[in-house]
């Protein structure tokens, strides 16, 4: 009799217990675990936090290449008006970006069609408005051809021009302020070094990019070239 009690015990603590294994293992996943849509609004929220830089670049890191076999070339993926939204390092490209708000400019990329119209076919453009510019825009424009060994870089070619407009769109005229034919030379206009006057083109690498109309995300980096801006890290949003 207390050999037949002793088996029911058993037989019920181990339907438990296995039981209790199953219910953990049903368990959703945390929402880390869930990839892509997640680390993308964990971006999102980390750069409306204001989170500390190294936060904000191991989420990057995290990213996977959200276009999944869609067929869009870099091009048409890269095409339109992008509003800078994030960056590590960038001061480097201007000191404006340094300004407090309510001084500190607005940054915007332009590339593709977005930049036919404004700097003339095969450019890109950054320009800086807003802010302590007002309806002024500075517009810094450069070559950019795909590099032959990955076609996710952009080699930036000269001439560079260096202008003051209006903003995008106005078709307000623009004024040299600046124009460079190599890269030395428009690196030496900045008080770049000797150094920095010798080294190679810049190559800029998109490490994330949507391809969802408006909206979409994408990461940038300098990776090769101007010492003194390899490194930055840029989020931009497609207007």
């Amino acid at each position: 009799m207390l050999q037949d009690e002793y088996s029911t015990r058993r037989r019920f603590l181990t339907t438990l217990a296995s039981a209790s294994s199953f219910l953990l293992l049903a368990k959703p996943l945390p929402a880390r675990a869930q990839e892509g849509v997640t680390d993308r609004n964990d971006l999102l929220a980390a750069i409306a936090q204001s989170a500390p830089d190294d936060e904000v670049i191991d989420i990057i890191h995290r990213l996977k290449d959200p276009s999944n076999g869609k067929g869009a070339t870099y091009r048409d993926r890269l095409d339109g008006q992008w509003e800078l939204i994030w960056s590590y390092k960038a001061e480097a490209f201007s000191p404006l970006l340094k300004l407090p708000k309510p001084l500190k400019p607005q940054s915007y990329q332009y590339l593709g069609s977005a930049a036919d119209r404004e700097v003339g076919t095969g450019r890109i453009a950054q320009g800086l408005t807003g802010g302590i510019l007002g309806s002024n825009q500075f517009w810094l424009s450069s070559g950019a051809v795909p590099f032959d060994a990955d076609p996710s870089v952009l080699e930036i070619q000269p001439p560079f021009r260096f202008e003051l407009g209006g903003r995008y769109g106005t078709g307000v005229p623009k004024k040299m302020i600046v124009e460079a034919g190599s890269d030395a030379e428009f690196r030496k206009v900045n008080a770049r070094t000797k150094e920095a006057q010798a080294a190679g083109k810049n190559q800029y690498q998109q490490m994330y990019l949507e391809n969802d109309g408006p909206g979409s995300l994408r990461v940038s980096s300098v990776i090769a070239g101007d010492p003194v801006i390899v490194g930055e890290i840029f989020v931009h949003r497609k207007l």
